[in-house]
């Protein structure tokens, strides 16, 4: 592709590059109209004796064909990919769930040609249906087919550089413990909360069990939600978990369960612990469960109820980005008051 400035006679058949006005500001000519011979009468009367213009060589693509290609081809699983036209592919979710985007690959697809463009939303972000997710922007009006090659073909060997793993419903199960003395407290602490989470997913919560603090009752309670088919069982606690060896992470061995990672670098939400029973996510969660504000438990919902079994290295890798807005009633917030 050639960029440069021609002589108005010789512009026909190129592409204008800049927007064309009169001297008083009037639009006379879109960037990017392929010139004709019609348009030249126009433009001696504006006097105007030259254009910058670009000029196709063998071997380039069109801008939109160029967009249509390399949408086409990063567009996975419940994306779907429009290109209307100025360089422009849009992604769109086309189901409500958890956007996955191969963070690598994608890194390295922006660095093949200065002129191809694919911006997304961040990894992991729970999306609508319909939501723009993505967005391919060709900068020059053509670009090297080569290019859009490279980008095929790298796309092609990594599968999708990004897809929708959509929400399913869950059966979710709540357990409280603490003493006797404060059931109604705690219920009305962390069941009312735990409940608009987990129905704002569109999964339900279908039992709250309330037992003892202890590593013994919480065990039962496991097994018996476990056996019971339950998808997901959460425990909120009159005491927060802080040692592998404390009363959760005790009641879930018990429960012939393991945990997969204690300590998360979420805040709010330090003190979670992911474990699992089988298949079943065994969530230990922290105090800030019980507030509205986002927090560490709305990270990790979204991707247990799309069907993703989270790791140590998952949880790990929340640290960046895992610094959220404080929650103030909180024991210790981050700024006195």
């Amino acid at each position: 592709m050639k960029f440069g400035t021609l002589p108005l006679d010789q512009t026909v058949g190129h592409i204008l590059a800049h927007q064309c006005t009169d001297a008083e500001g009037r639009k006379l000519l879109n960037k990017g109209h392929v010139i004709i011979e019609i348009d030249l009468e126009r433009l001696r009367a504006a006097h105007i004796e030259a254009l910058t213009v670009v000029t196709l060589e063998e071997g380039d693509l069109g801008e939109n064909e160029a967009a249509r290609r390399i949408g086409r081809v990063v567009a996975g699983e419940h994306v779907q990919m429009k290109a209307p036209g100025v360089g422009r592919a849009n992604l769109t979710a086309q189901a409500r769930g958890v956007l996955r985007i191969n963070v690598g690959v994608l890194e390295r697809l922006n660095t093949i040609d200065e002129g191809i463009t694919i911006a997304t939303l961040q990894t992991h972000t729970l999306v609508e249906a319909g939501q723009l997710v993505g967005l391919v922007k060709i900068i020059p009006y053509a670009i090297a087919s080569a290019r859009v090659e490279d980008v095929e073909a790298i796309a092609r060997e990594n599968q999708a550089v990004m897809s929708i793993r959509p929400l399913q419903a869950r059966s979710v199960s709540l357990i409280i413990s603490g003493p006797d003395a404060q059931r109604d407290k705690l219920t009305e602490e962390f069941e009312p909360s735990t409940r608009a989470r987990v129905e704002a997913l569109g999964s339900r919560l279908d039992e709250v069990v309330y037992v003892r603090h202890d590593a013994l009752y919480i065990a039962n309670a496991l097994t018996q939600l476990h056996s019971a088919g339950r998808d997901v069982i959460m425990i909120a606690g009159i005491s927060a978990t802080i040692d592998r060896d404390d009363v959760i992470p005790t009641a879930l061995h018990m429960a012939k369960g393991s945990v997969a990672h204690f300590g998360v670098p979420v805040d709010p939400g330090n003190l979670l612990m992911l474990g699992y029973i089988g298949h079943t996510p065994v969530i230990g969660a922290p105090g800030c469960v019980k507030s509205p504000k986002t927090n560490v438990i709305d990270l990790i919902l979204p991707r247990l109820f799309a069907g993703e079994r989270l790791t140590r290295a998952d949880l790990v890798a929340m640290g960046h980005g895992g610094l959220l807005d404080d929650i103030p009633d909180r024991p210790m917030p981050r700024t006195a008051p």
